[in-house]
């Protein structure tokens, strides 16, 4: 099971191999890889397996930029209609941003 924050669910999306540092590009692309439909995602408002590799995270195992990525956390959780430490099938959530993720909601976000 991976732990996943709700806005890296829109990231994984527009991933195209790039990134902060080498040592993300290579954790980001281990991540995007394991995804199938039936990988179990926990969906975490914390650290999760794509932070971990992230130059941005501090000492005491939070985002720099918290305040933003907490906003788009929420964000896509409302969009998405999906809860904080649930788990779902990744093709589940997969599902949800088709049905739910318009251009305006996107934008918004």
């Amino acid at each position: 099971m991976l732990t996943l924050r709700a806005h890296h669910l829109l990231c994984i999306q527009g991933y195209l191999g790039k990134g902060y540092s080498r040592a993300f590009v290579k954790n980001m692309d281990k991540v995007v890889n394991s995804l199938k439909d039936t990988t179990l995602i926990k969906v975490i408002s914390k650290i999760d397996d794509i932070c971990i590799a992230c130059p941005h995270v501090l000492e005491n195992d939070c985002c720099e930029s918290e305040d933003k990525v907490s906003f788009f956390d929420t964000s896509v959780l409302e969009t998405l209609k999906i809860r904080v430490n649930n788990v779902y099938p990744y093709g589940t959530l997969l599902d949800s941003i088709r049905k739910n993720l318009t251009l305006k909601a996107f934008k918004k976000i």
